[in-house]
């Protein structure tokens, strides 16, 4: 179910425990950031590639610890002693499930986190305190019958209700794995570059989709001219990517994720570009540009 990435395997103690983490954990304090910019909703744009609507932000895996941080600091000058440890994303923590149960919303059926004033477009950033502090209640499920983004879903990666197969996800083939895109799936990851917001796009609770405040404004659009990503390694592509979640991308995995989208286009003017990469020495790309030109080839013949 997680694909290439052993590292959810690992740490399974921890992952249903906090305490196997930090062992003096009596409570857990959570928040959730909104990256929601409302009124404005991204789309396919010719020619180029789609960004996850938070990969367009600079990182914010150290601003939001940063923010926890400042909470257990106050939270030391009140109670002498105290030592809380902050944990974004980067620790062997399920942050959703604690946001759960602390409130922040529900699971949707696409497993993701929906709140009833912010929709699912935020992020989750804890505090492990070592204090017993009143518990809040769950927020019930309001999904209903709706099943907008089970249905969506361009390569059927949901097995069941609120549970993700992640090895048959478009976020998992463009950001986490290593070799070449499964040939069947290919075709339904579309344009999209680094990750993939379709679920959450089709959702009928992001209507309630929040501005970000905790958050710097964007510094990349979600859609970049495919021929960029594809090129050779610049420092202009680089210098755009910088701080920013893509700039982790290794550059082999951004320009097959180029080639993947270029033959999803339809449009024969990506030709040359693919042409340039049939005989390439990495066979993933070299096999990849071939798949992407005889697609444009039998789109032309149709």
């Amino acid at each position: 179910m997680h694909g290439e990435m052993e590292y959810m395997a690992r740490n399974a103690d921890s992952r249903r425990d906090l305490r196997a983490w930090m062992p003096q954990a009596r409570s857990v304090l959570m928040c959730g950031f909104s990256y929601g910019n409302p009124g404005k909703r991204p789309g396919p744009k010719p020619g180029h590639g789609r960004l996850a609507r938070y990969a367009v932000r600079p990182d914010y895996h150290g601003r939001l610890r940063a923010r926890m941080d400042a909470v257990g600091k106050w939270l030391a000058k009140e109670v002498p002693g105290t030592r809380s440890v902050a944990f974004c994303d980067m620790s062997p923590l399920l942050e959703r499930a604690y946001a759960r149960a602390a409130g922040l919303g529900w699971q949707g059926k696409n497993a993701m986190l929906i709140g009833p004033r912010l929709g699912s477009y935020f992020l989750l950033a804890g505090l492990a305190i070592p204090l017993d502090l009143p518990a809040d209640s769950p927020e019930p499920d309001h999904c209903g019958t709706c099943r907008k983004c089970l249905d969506a879903c361009p390569t059927d990666a949901f097995p069941r209700e609120r549970v993700l197969d992640a090895s048959r996800c478009v976020a998992y083939f463009n950001i986490e794995l290593k070799g070449p895109v499964p040939e069947s799936f290919r075709e339904g990851v579309g344009d999209w570059v680094y990750g993939c917001d379709v679920c959450q796009e089709v959702c009928p609770w992001n209507r309630f989709e929040a501005p970000a405040r905790a958050l710097p404004p964007p510094t990349l659009p979600t859609e970049i001219p495919l021929d960029e990503l594809a090129g050779p390694g610049s420092a202009g592509l680089r210098a755009r990517l910088k701080g920013t979640p893509p700039a982790r991308a290794v550059r082999r995995r951004m320009t097959r994720n180029a080639l993947l989208a270029m033959g999803n286009s339809g449009e024969a003017r990506w030709r040359p570009v693919l042409e340039s990469f049939r005989d390439d020495g990495d066979e993933t790309l070299a096999s990849l540009a071939r798949w992407s030109l005889a697609r444009l080839s039998a789109e032309g013949a149709e």
